[in-house]
């Protein structure tokens, strides 16, 4: 009686560990659109949903080299027939998650080619290492957007965008009140450029040392390939 009460806990624990790997298991859709360098349009059980590639962050559309990252993505998408390992929703309802077609990761193929960022602070999985190491090799190459060495990360950009909306807001306001107006935190977009600089001892502050890191080619400020620099002196 107690063998056959093992066995059937047994069969049951093996149940559920067959029911687990099914959540992770990739789906197959059919590209619709391309919103831009990392969101895509896809028919999904014949239903529309938007996906978010997963751990990187592209130009937006109206920045510098936005156009081409999002014709890149159109090249490659189009039309064809992906599969998704889907390992989030964000805040807007997107399905976040990896792309792939033929095998070839998509996620991975954006920063190769120089037109992503890797997204430090959501990027968690494995290959995240591995991604941070092509971005900067893209950026030693010159590839796609790295030509450019002032190209503006797409955070700022749109840091910089939401500030801008905020300061125009309180001229519809009546003469007689006074509007609190943000200061611009976006340091990098006006005071930081890329002129040489590649050590922490040569920054003065863990923004700007960010701003070389991730811009300025051949920095040394990243011992661990955490993706945050200057850990000792400026971004404790």
């Amino acid at each position: 009686m107690n063998n056959a009460f093992q066995l059937k806990i047994l069969v049951l624990l093996l149940f559920e560990v067959f029911l687990i790997p099914s959540l992770c298991f990739a789906w197959r859709g059919r590209v619709v659109s391309i919103s831009d360098g990392d969101t895509i349009k896809v028919l999904h059980e014949g239903k529309e949903e938007l996906v978010r590639l997963y751990g990187i962050d592209a130009p937006e559309k109206d920045q510098d080299a936005g156009l081409q990252a999002k014709d890149l993505l159109r090249a490659l998408l189009t039309g064809r027939n992906i599969d998704i390992q889907p390992i989030d929703v964000d805040s807007y309802g997107r399905t976040v998650g990896l792309v792939s077609i033929d095998g070839i990761i998509l996620n991975e193929l954006m920063i190769r080619n120089g037109y992503a960022w890797v997204y430090h602070h959501f990027c968690r999985i494995s290959s995240c290492s591995d991604w941070i190491k092509l971005e900067r090799e893209a950026r030693r190459h010159k590839k796609g957007m790295w030509g450019d060495a002032n190209i503006m990360p797409p955070w700022e950009w749109r840091q910089r965008n939401e500030q801008g909306a905020a300061r125009a807001k309180p001229q519809a306001m009546s003469s007689g009140q006074r509007a609190k107006v943000p200061s611009d935190t976006s340091q990098s977009a006006r005071q930081f450029k890329c002129d040489g600089r590649i050590y922490c001892s040569q920054m003065r502050s863990c923004q700007e040392a960010t701003f070389f890191l991730n811009n300025c080619p051949g920095t040394k400020m990243d011992g661990n390939n955490d993706g945050i620099p200057c850990e000792r002196q400026w971004c404790k």
